[in-house]
C-alpha cells in the first residue's frame, strides 16, 4: 500500500519513528540502530511495509530499500515474526546479514539478541533455498549451484543482488573482482558469496 513515506521526524519512541507527512503522523516501527541516527525535525524517508493482521495494522520502515527487502525475506522464515526480523535487521547492514547467511556463519547470527543456534541454522537453511529459487524464478532456469558461462553467471548474480535491493553501482566492482577470482568456472553461488562477503567487510 505504501512504497515509502517521507516527511519530518516529529518524535521517536523506543521502537518507532513518528513521521509527519501532510499533517498526518505515521507511526513507523524500525530498528534501534536507525532511530539512534535520526534527529528530531529532520527530513526523513522510510521504505515501508504495511503488516495487516486480523487484530493489527502496523507500518515497518527502513531508510534503505535493501534493508526493507531483507526484512520481508526474514518474515518468510518459519518462526520469524516482525520483532525478530527487526532485531536481525538492526544488527548490521543488509550486506552483513546476507553475508553471514550465505557463508553459514552461525556464530555471527547468534550474537543477535533473540537469535539462538537453532534459529540461526533455520535462517541459513531456508534463506539459501529461497535465494536459489528467486534466482531461478526471476532470471531463468539455470540452477543456483550450476556452473554456467562466465558472463551468464555474472549476470545471474547481478540480477539476484538487484532483486535483494542493492544498486548496480554498489556491487559491480565487487562482482568484477569475484569473477576474476573464480574465473570462467564460477557458479552463481560463489559469486554471490564473494560479493556479499566483500560488502560485509569480510564476515567470517
Amino acid at each position: 500500500m505504501y512504497s515509502y513515506i517521507s516527511g519530518h521526524l516529529q518524535a521517536k519512541t523506543v521502537t518507532a519513528a513518528i513521521v509527519d507527512n501532510g499533517g498526518i503522523g505515521y507511526h513507523i516501527f524500525t530498528t534501534a540502530r536507525t532511530l539512534s541516527s535520526l534527529q528530531l525535525e529532520a527530513k526523513v524517508k522510510f521504505y515501508t511495509y504495511l503488516l495487516v493482521r486480523e487484530d493489527e495494522m502496523s507500518l515497518y520502515g527502513f531508510p534503505e530499500p535493501e534493508t526493507l527487502n531483507l526484512f520481508l525475506v526474514l518474515l518468510t522464515v518459519s518462526g520469524i515474526g516482525p520483532k525478530a526480523a527487526l532485531s536481525i535487521c538492526g544488527a548490521g547492514s543488509a550486506a552483513n546479514i546476507y553475508g553471514a547467511i550465505v557463508t553459514s556463519d552461525v556464530g555471527y547470527l547468534t550474537k543477535i539478541p533473540g537469535i539462538g543456534k537453532k534459529t540461526a541454522q533455520r535462517l541459513i537453511l531456508e534463506l539459501k533455498e529461497k535465494i536459489s529459487r528467486h534466482v531461478g524464478d526471476e532470471l531463468g532456469s539455470t540452477t543456483f549451484h550450476s556452473t554456467v558461462e562466465a558472463g551468464e553467471a555474472s549476470g545471474l548474480a547481478l540480477g539476484a543482488l538487484l532483486a535483494l535491493g542493492y544498486q548496480e553501482q554498489e556491487v559491480s566492482r565487487h562482482l568484477k573482482q569475484a569473477q576474476a577470482l573464480f574465473g570462467a568456472g564460477a557458479t552463481v553461488e560463489e559469486l554471490l558469496k564473494a560479493v556479499l562477503r566483500a560488502m560485509a567487510g569480510g564476515v567470517e
